[in-house]
């Protein structure tokens, strides 16, 4: 028989546990906050709702939004809102359209880009390394600087020359010489980059995780359930050990969405030395998140707003109601600012209140607020936001997977726990996938199927027992 634990209620985790669920695969989902969907939550304040980050979801996989479209009917909805960059008191559109970018910055600065984008494309042989190099190849180094490498430096906290290429994202892939000859032979045309449609649920991003939470069984959810360990005998996974105490036998699979440093430190002596001081190397970028209350009824068009001057701490800026109107209520508006930060670094040291100060005077600064127009407003710390993709780090999440893989009952998944770059419709593909090759590899070992638990319900999940180390 299968049966699944699975360690972390985010979007990964929340997916593995949907698909099992939908094939009649036991399981028992551990989740050490209260609340389920990780960084994919809708907040609250009054009447105000806000997403713990500028999230979009993109229909980019067939069956994945089938999924979403079946689950949650018409509350998903298109949305049409661009994306721009905020430089030098202008907007300048995200991903960025080359003609828009020669009126907004002028002649002479037209110029060069265009010069730098035209050496860029005589540059195509040379090797990227590094994603500064991507950078400068892709929008030549003038551009590149403006808009790309002191963002991409200030968000992930390493100079671009140390961050990998694969920091690029599908967005930044389709601005090219090609694109920007097109553009200007055809003013007015937007080629096919510039993305700007996306689905969002009416009541908020985090409608996603309530809606595949609301799917599963209630006993086989443990919220309040850190975990702090795991004992490994065997080159299996035998327990569970919570951060209370408490502790879960394991009768099958664990598979593991939580950051695979954090599972590496689960592990302990179970994984050997190098493996250990490979997932040490590893690093995330922690958030801190100021929700402004704004007593105007819209600021801008725009879904999100990108600072790359390194002077401000804030790094991307959004506007709830311009994902949905019922977002905010009738005649105010809300921001959502994101500031990434390390573990003791002048950013997250900073008292609440100073922060929220400057929050306030670098969005008044950038043109984009008048601080008499604040309301309210409340702080959130994001830990473990996003991975840092560090020149070479591919070869330390190789040294820690190989040895995660020699556990035999142990995988890990999603963004955090596989340490790659995803969305939320990859996480949610990699949990369909993930139960659908368990499922497959049962019923080619001639194992039975799982109709009799589709039809007679699911096994119960393994009960947790008070645990003394």
């Amino acid at each position: 028989m299968i049966e699944l634990s699975i360690l972390g209620g985010g979007p990964a985790g929340l997916g593995v546990a949907f698909y099992a669920h939908r094939a009649g695969v036991p399981f028992a989902l551990f989740e050490g906050s209260l609340e389920l969907g990780g960084m994919c939550r809708t907040l609250t304040l009054g009447a105000h709702r806000y997403d713990r980050g500028a999230h979009r979801f993109h229909d980019r996989d067939a069956g994945v939004t089938r999924d979403l479209l079946e689950l949650m009917g018409d509350e998903l909805v298109r949305v049409n809102a661009p994306s721009a960059i905020r430089d030098d008191g202008r907007f300048i559109d995200f991903p960025p359209t080359p003609l828009n970018v020669m009126f907004a910055y002028g002649v002479r600065e037209a110029s060069r880009i265009c010069l730098d984008l035209v050496r860029s494309g005589l540059r195509r042989n040379r090797p990227l390394v590094t994603f500064e190099d991507f950078a400068v190849r892709r929008f030549g180094r003038t551009l590149a600087r403006r808009i790309l490498l002191n963002y991409s430096a200030k968000l992930w906290g390493l100079p671009t020359d140390q961050l990998s290429p694969d920091v690029a994202t599908r967005r930044l892939q389709g601005m090219t010489l090609r694109s920007l000859l097109y553009e200007l032979v055809f003013p007015g045309a937007k080629t096919e980059h510039v993305d700007g449609s996306f689905l969002y649920p009416r009541g908020g991003y985090g409608r996603i995780s309530e809606s595949l939470a609301a799917t599963l069984p209630p006993e086989s959810i443990r919220t309040g359930c850190e975990v702090a360990g795991l004992d490994v005998e065997n080159g299996l996974v035998t327990r569970i050990r919570l951060r209370d105490g408490r502790s879960a036998q394991v009768r099958g699979r664990v598979v593991a969405t939580l950051p695979l440093p954090l599972v590496a430190a689960m592990l302990g002596d179970a994984l050997p030395q190098p493996a250990r001081d490979a997932a040490a190397r590893l690093r995330f970028r922690h958030v801190r998140l100021l929700f402004l209350r704004l007593g105007l009824p819209r600021l801008s068009r725009y879904a999100s707003i990108y600072v790359p001057n390194p002077d401000y701490c804030v790094s991307r800026i959004y506007e709830p109601r311009n994902r949905s109107a019922a977002m905010a209520p009738e005649g105010e508006t809300s921001l959502v600012v994101e500031a990434p930060c390390f573990d003791g670094d002048a950013v997250a040291r900073v008292g609440a209140q100073a922060f929220r100060e400057r929050v306030v005077r670098e969005l008044a600064s950038l043109g984009l607020l008048d601080p008499e127009d604040v309301i309210e407003s409340r702080e959130h710390f994001i830990p473990n936001a996003y991975p840092v993709y560090a020149h070479g780090y591919q070869g330390d999440v190789a040294i820690v997977q190989l040895a995660v893989d020699r556990i035999s009952n142990l995988d890990t998944l999603g963004r955090a726990g596989r340490f790659v770059y995803s969305h939320l419709h990859d996480q949610l593909r990699y949990g369909r996938d993930y139960v659908g090759a368990l499922v497959r590899d049962f019923d080619a070992l001639g194992r039975g199927d799982l109709a009799a638990h589709r039809d007679g319900g699911l096994a119960a999940a393994a009960p947790l027992e008070a645990h003394s180390a």
